[in-house]
């Protein structure tokens, strides 16, 4: 008989007492997701991180002293195979930029409901990047900026970093994440198996020292690697 799998292993970090225990007590009904620790600011929850080295760490942006956003890098560094997925009520723009390209996996609002918390949890533990819906829109505009403010190639500019150390199979594996595609769909595409499209993904984060699959995607798009941000 083969074994159970191990529970998705979840730290809580928010400074609300009362709405973190209600997350824990509430995750904790699921079979599949186990809350290891709680913890009120980025300096608990760095060392704890480390200790711990939790599946996923859902971290609230507003926290007193550190930002979690400040917090996202440190507690990447602490504990590597850590996805950090934001849970926060701040839907401004800079911030959901901010969280991505410190290392955030996903970014949802306070008003998610638990089945979607649950989700989203074994979404970003997979791998796959998460928004709440009402922010696609968002990190599209933001795709869109980029686009519009990068050098042109026409006008013989290159790109700021470093695009030639991926293979031809790592552009086209960039390119379509960029669009938002799943592996599935990336791997249906070119013709390849998924844990071959997931091969190449940790190459190019490692390659391009990025820390998540949505900042390969701003990446890419600000390198103008993808025509259409739309991907039509």
């Amino acid at each position: 008989m083969s074994a159970e799998p191990r529970p998705i292993r979840v730290m809580v970090v928010e400074d609300y007492g009362i709405y973190r225990r209600g997350i824990a007590v509430v995750l904790d009904l699921e079979p599949d997701i186990d809350v290891v620790g709680e913890a009120e600011s980025a300096e608990q929850a760095i060392p704890m991180a480390r200790e711990l080295a939790p599946d996923v760490v859902l971290l609230d942006i507003y926290l007193p002293g550190e930002s979690g956003i400040a917090a996202c890098g440190q507690i990447k560094a602490a504990s590597p195979g850590s996805q950090v997925l934001m849970l926060t009520a701040s839907d401004v723009n800079d911030d959901l930029v901010a969280a991505i390209k410190a290392g955030a996996t996903g970014y949802l609002l306070k008003d998610v409901g638990p089945d979607d918390l649950a989700g989203g949890i074994r979404a970003v533990h997979g791998g796959q990047p998460l928004l709440s819906p009402s922010l696609a829109s968002v990190l599209l505009g933001e795709f869109t900026d980029l686009v519009r403010t990068a050098p042109s190639a026409a006008a013989g500019s290159a790109p700021e970093s470093s695009v030639p150390v991926l293979t031809d199979r790592e552009r086209e594996v960039l390119a379509l994440v960029a669009r938002g595609w799943s592996n599935r769909t990336v791997a249906d595409e070119l013709y390849i198996s998924e844990n071959t499209v997931k091969n190449h993904m940790r190459n190019i984060l490692e390659k391009l020292q990025l820390s998540s699959r949505m900042e390969a995607a701003m990446y890419a798009i600000r390198n103008n690697l993808v025509d259409d941000p739309d991907g039509v």
